[in-house]
Order: structure tokens, then C-alpha cells, then sequence
């Protein structure tokens, strides 16, 4: 009898242990659903309609949990103006835009949890009012430093930017950096070069720059206004 009851402690010490070191079952991890990638408009797109067909590709989720799409259509790649923000059950949305605009969109998961993912690569693309006109050459991106980026023991920065035109125009460049955001120096003028090495000349400052991008035909749009701080040399 005494056998017995030891090989049923025994049985019931080594269940246990065999729990999940939580002092219970084991339980599904919640997982982060992967970022979607979009199908179209594609990047750089020039789009003749103007009543268009938003396509992205499926986002997966290990834990299993659905997911919606936060689609968002801006006419800025910063998207601080948003003129399209919903969710969506699907892959796609139908949406009517105006003739003749750059717009920038971008879509991430969101799982039956609540937890979301990082945003799809933005798409730029263009509306085309007519065929034969020219458009305005995309909003410029920031390479590097990154918006906000923060600087120890440097007092040169390397300044680094990109941007594209739908009409495949040659582009040039005004960059214009400070410490008064309202009141940019202009340091570099019709250049085509996308660097630019600046110096800091004040510790614990937050620093500002902007890029104005022109095509050959006189088209110009002006980037947004971005921000480093450099804290000390």
C-alpha cells in the first residue's frame, strides 16, 4: 500500500513539473501581425483615372487572430494631412481622388487582440489631370539623419535626401538648415547633389532643414521641415 501511495506523489510531482514554468497550462504567445505590402497604386505610379482601385497583399499573424487593415491615403509623405483614414476587413478599397495631385498612402494590420503592426513602405503616386502637362515632382524623403535623431560627441551631420518626379524630369535642389525653424538659411541652391555636411555650432540645440525639389520646367515642391538635436560635441 505504502508502494502505491509513493508512485502516486511521485506521479503527481512530476505532472507538475510538467506545467509551463507559469504555474500553468501553457498558453499561446500574442504575436505581432507582419506589416502588409502594397500592390496598388504601385511606388511612383502615374495614374491616368483618377477613381482608383487601393490593393494590398495579406498580413499573417502566428497566434492565429484576425486582422483589419488601417488604410490611409495623405498628400504629404509625412502624413500630417491625412485625407483618408479607415479600416478595412478586406485587400482593397475603391476611392475617388482629384485630378492632378501626388498622394501618399500606406496601410498596417491591426489583430482581433489589439495589437498592430508597422506600417506597410509608403506608395507616392499621381493623379494625371492631362496627359501632356507637367507634374509637380514628389514631396522629397529624408535618408538620414532620421526625424528626431539625436547626436552624442558630433558636431557634423551628414544630411541625406531622396525624391523622384512621375515625368521623369531631371531635378534639382534648395536646402535651406537652422536652428530657427521660421527662419531656415539657405545653404545649398539649384544643386543636384542629395548630401549635404553641416556643422553644429551650439551642444544641447535642436537643429532644422528642409529640401525643396525642382524639375526643369519650373515645378518645385517644398519638403517637410525636419528636426535633429545634437547634445553634445
Amino acid at each position: 500500500m505504502r508502494k502505491l501511495l509513493y508512485i502516486f506523489i511521485c506521479s503527481i510531482i512530476y505532472s507538475s513539473c510538467s506545467k509551463s514554468d507559469d504555474g500553468g497550462l501553457s498558453q499561446s504567445t500574442d504575436s505581432i501581425p507582419s506589416a502588409p505590402s502594397l500592390v496598388y497604386p504601385a511606388q511612383n505610379q502615374l495614374c491616368i483615372d483618377n477613381t482608383l482601385e487601393f490593393k494590398w497583399n495579406t498580413s499573417t499573424n502566428d497566434d492565429g487572430s484576425s486582422v483589419v487593415y488601417i488604410f490611409e491615403i495623405a498628400t504629404d509623405n509625412q502624413f500630417s494631412t491625412i485625407i483618408t483614414s479607415e479600416i478595412q476587413t478586406s485587400l482593397s478599397k475603391i476611392v475617388t481622388l482629384e485630378k492632378g495631385v501626388a498622394y501618399y498612402w500606406r496601410v498596417k494590420a491591426k489583430s482581433s487582440k489589439g495589437i498592430e503592426s508597422d506600417y506597410s513602405p509608403t506608395s507616392q503616386f499621381y493623379t494625371e489631370e492631362n496627359p501632356n502637362s507637367n507634374n509637380l515632382p514628389f514631396s522629397p524623403d529624408n535618408a538620414t539623419p532620421f526625424v528626431g535623431q539625436n547626436f552624442d560627441g558630433v558636431n557634423t551631420i551628414d544630411l541625406q535626401w531622396t525624391a523622384s518626379d512621375v515625368d521623369k524630369d531631371p531635378l534639382k535642389y534648395d536646402v535651406y538648415f537652422g536652428k530657427d525653424k521660421n527662419a531656415l538659411t539657405l545653404m545649398l541652391e539649384d544643386t543636384e547633389q542629395t548630401t549635404l555636411q553641416v556643422t553644429a555650432d551650439t551642444p544641447q540645440t535642436t537643429y532644422y532643414w528642409q529640401v525643396t525639389v525642382k524639375d526643369d520646367k519650373g515645378a518645385e515642391t517644398n519638403g517637410p521641415i525636419w528636426n535633429f538635436k545634437v547634445n553634445s560635441f
